[in-house]
């Protein structure tokens, strides 16, 4: 059992030193991208709201 755990984990290691790790300068301008499309996506979906809200108040009255 505890053979197999630490290949699991040895494994685990060589895989990460694989792995091409993001800059800090990549890593904050993909956050900035992310949180643009996010604020347009949530003002989108709320004016959406806002309109079909309306719509429904004028026609339940």
């Amino acid at each position: 059992m505890f053979k197999r755990f630490r290949k699991f984990l040895g494994d685990v290691r060589s895989e990460f030193k694989k792995v091409t790790w993001p800059t800090r300068e990549t890593t904050i301008k993909q956050t900035g991208v992310v949180l643009v499309i996010v604020s347009i996506v949530a003002v989108f979906l709320g004016v959406i709201d806002y309109g079909l809200s309306g719509l429904v108040k004028l026609i339940i009255g």
